[in-house]
């Protein structure tokens, strides 16, 4: 298997834990997996268009890619009302 292909998925997995974890009212695990996978692919789209995102790994930019599912992730929380009654 692809290294690249394993990074992205520890990225996924890890942006989605952290918005959990940060802000466990906001935003369901399932909601927060689809954003940071969303972000992942704009971020890795921005960075081979324009030649830019740091570092590569393989077929990944990690720079680029992190701060794709953070910002994706923070949009994503501000924009979902809280959840009552929950943990």
């Amino acid at each position: 298997m692809n290294p690249g292909i394993v990074l992205a998925v520890l990225l996924v997995l890890i942006g989605a834990q952290i918005t959990c974890v940060v802000a466990p009212r906001r935003l369901r695990y399932l909601w927060a997996l689809a954003l940071a996978a969303a972000g992942l692919v704009a971020a890795e789209l921005i960075a081979v268009a324009l030649h830019a995102g740091g570092p590569r790994l393989g077929m990944l930019h990690p720079a680029a890619d992190a701060l794709g599912v953070a910002g994706f992730e923070l949009v994503g929380t501000l924009l979902t009302p809280s959840r009552r009654g929950s943990p």
